[in-house]
């Protein structure tokens, strides 16, 4: 069973979910918006009992890791995160990683700014930046993906926090059509438990609108947002994705569609999904560099 660590970085300690032999080759885990590492924990289970050294960070911002100190939230900085994380996780080239929603995003950008440290990449709901783009210029997506706008406005924290955050509800119901997992959703609402936090996490949004906002010093991790895996690489789509559209599986190498799902399909399906990961993480074998 996964139990919680803390890890120290740089101006920033990360609280992670971990399972499995601490001397496994590492299978690093990232969750997405509005989410949490509980929602992976079986997942991180099956890579445990697997061998694998399974870790899925608290993203900066998402309690109970820490607000950073350097209040940075562009891509770059998680970039940045999750490339310190391998660091003084003791990872070597065998590293997988596992990315879903904006954590995909964040894997598309680590798995380019040091490819020799990740050996596999399984991404999931979210294409590469340049499939994503193409996507945005259709009123469908741009309708799918009217929230983002909507965090660029001050009341949007407020508007989060309203009701309880019926709205992360309203989000959950809205991209899985049918589907309900009230215990997932809860666990996404205690990890952003006040303004502080909430205005963390939609900080990933407002410097996607704002790169005026981006530090320069951060710039080679940025570039790297734009990349496709060059590692062996499993994009995983749902076929009823209401957030991001499953056309994006059809414009994405390597996809595969997983059928009766929406945008959280490790929940939704989570046999078939747990099939997939598997069995491409376990293919082969990785020669040292």
């Amino acid at each position: 069973m996964a139990t919680r660590q803390s890890i120290n970085l740089p101006g920033l300690t990360t609280a992670c979910l971990e399972a499995g032999p601490a001397d496994g080759p590492l299978a690093m885990v990232l969750h997405g918006f509005p989410d949490s590492p509980d929602s992976w924990s079986d997942i991180l289970d099956a890579l445990g009992d697997s061998g694998y050294r399974a870790v899925a960070p608290w993203l900066r911002g998402y309690a109970p890791t820490q607000i950073p100190a350097d209040e940075l939230y562009q891509g770059g900085a998680y970039v940045r995160d999750i490339d310190r994380l391998h660091q003084a996780l003791g990872a070597d080239y065998r590293a997988v990683l596992i990315g879903h929603d904006i954590g995909a995003a964040i894997a598309y950008g680590a798995a380019a700014f040091d490819p020799a440290k990740w050996a596999r990449i399984v991404t999931i709901s979210v294409p590469p930046a340049t499939v994503l783009a193409q996507m945005m210029s259709s009123y469908t997506q741009l309708r799918r993906s009217w929230y983002t706008f909507l965090f660029q406005h001050p009341a949007a924290e407020a508007i989060l926090a309203a009701d309880n955050g019926v709205f992360l509800d309203r989000l959950w119901a809205e991209w899985s059509p049918g589907f309900a997992h009230t215990a997932a959703v809860a666990a996404a609402k205690r990890a952003l438990p006040d303004p502080a936090h909430l205005t963390a996490a939609l900080g990933w949004y407002r410097a996607g609108f704002h790169p005026e906002l981006n530090d320069p010093g951060l710039i080679a991790e940025q570039q790297t947002l734009a990349a496709t895996p060059t590692q062996p690489w499993l994009y995983l789509h749902g076929e009823h994705d209401q957030c991001v559209g499953a056309e994006a599986a059809e414009a994405t190498a390597h996809s595969t569609v997983i059928t009766g799902a929406g945008h959280f399909p490790h929940l939704e399906q989570p046999e078939a999904f747990r099939r997939h990961l598997m069995e491409f993480i376990s293919a082969g074998s990785v020669a040292a560099p």
